[in-house]
């Protein structure tokens, strides 16, 4: 399909990209997560802040231009220093915080992933600013970690299968 094409079937012919607001106060930011069990263990990223040390996710930010597994591979690269294979996409969740100065609006997509066997993940070659370190929480116990986003705690301390909404509301 020629994408200039469909893109100009969807606006209006009068309405072009220059006269879009695309500040950052409008714009919605579309990150990727990489989820990666192994042996009842999900591995995080170790990071730390002024309340202590807390886990997220492996991944990030897509850029212009950017497919979205492309990311999700660059990203890990970036953080745990291994390549992923790219499964499922499995859940998406939508965060927004209102603010006086700029609001967020962020869009996680959260693929499946997997790692070789013999991968052993450690900090990457370019980390997040307060990234510290990897680890790997036993799924049993997530609950009890400062893990984010909260909401996936329960969803995958407990198991999920594919019954499960893909949308993760953000007020649950």
């Amino acid at each position: 399909m020629d994408t200039d094409l469909w893109y100009s079937n969807v606006r209006p012919p009068h309405e072009t990209t220059d006269q879009l607001d695309t500040s950052p106060r409008r714009r919605v930011r579309t990150a990727v997560k990489a989820i990666i069990i192994r042996n009842e263990h999900l591995l995080t990223i170790k990071m730390q802040d002024q309340r202590g040390i807390f886990y997220t996710l492996p991944g990030g930010g897509q850029e212009r231009g950017e497919a979205l597994p492309d990311a999700l591979r660059r990203e890990c690269l970036e953080e745990i220093g291994i390549a992923v294979e790219v499964g499922a996409l499995r859940f998406v969740r939508e965060h927004i915080v209102r603010r006086e100065v700029d609001d967020v609006h962020q869009l996680d997509l959260f693929f499946l992933c997997s790692i070789a066997a013999n991968a052993e993940p450690t900090v990457g070659h370019i980390p997040d600013t307060a990234q510290i370190g990897v680890a790997w929480l036993p799924l049993t116990d997530l609950e009890a970690y400062r893990f984010y986003p909260q909401v996936l705690r329960p969803i995958l301390a407990h198991g999920f299968d594919n019954t499960m909404p893909v949308y993760l509301d953000e007020a649950r």
